[in-house]
């Protein structure tokens, strides 16, 4: 073996010396990067089956507290729904009297809603044609002190029950669904104490 033998031999030599030498290192770090990993993801599954329980409560004290809300808006809506609808049957049920005691409840309004001026009360066509004879006298001794009304001959198609008394050029709108609308708010409290008062 020549000295360019030997020599090349011995860089080969030491070459191979340090790669394995690299590799060996390369493994260990490789071996320790997994077991630290090990050690890591073993941690950190121990970190989450400790919290899981607190999450899982968090969660359902979230979802229960949802569902109660939902629970609570559901009646609320079904409240309102079952209100409103006891408000347009009573408002129904006026327009359905019977003739004479429906012509005592216009009285009624008529005295409660009359200005102290001479005016008229424009009614319904059916209202106008099932007018009892008497009304007109009835109408002016329940009418406050100053006030005057007479029974238009013109009729409002759109009335479903009450009357518009018209003073003039204005109107004031005393049909059923006006005066319940106007006090839509008194009213949807009383159906609500009558119907849900425990």
């Amino acid at each position: 073996m020549t000295g360019l033998d030997a020599i090349l031999e011995a860089i080969e030599q030491d070459g191979q010396r340090a790669a394995q030498e690299i590799l060996s290192q390369a493994r260990e770090q490789a071996e320790e990067i997994r077991r630290q990993g090990q050690r890591d993801a073993i941690r950190r599954r121990g970190e989450i089956l400790e919290d899981a329980p607190r999450q899982a409560r968090h969660e359902a004290e979230r979802v229960r507290t949802a569902a109660q809300r939902e629970q609570r808006r559901i009646l609320l809506e079904a409240r309102q729904a079952l209100i409103r609808e006891s408000i347009r049957q009573a408002a129904e049920s006026l327009a359905q009297l019977e003739a004479a005691d429906y012509f005592a409840v216009l009285l009624r309004l008529a005295a409660a809603h009359a200005l102290p001026q001479a005016g008229e009360m424009v009614l319904s066509p059916r209202d106008r044609e099932r007018l009892p004879a008497d009304f007109p006298g009835k109408l002016q001794e329940a009418l406050p002190e100053g006030a005057s009304l007479t029974i238009s001959a013109r009729t409002e198609p759109g009335i479903q029950g009450g009357f518009l008394l018209v003073y003039g050029g204005i109107e004031e709108n005393c049909t059923f669904r006006a005066l319940f609308d106007a006090k839509e708010e008194e009213l949807q409290d009383l159906a609500n104490r009558v119907l849900f008062s425990d």
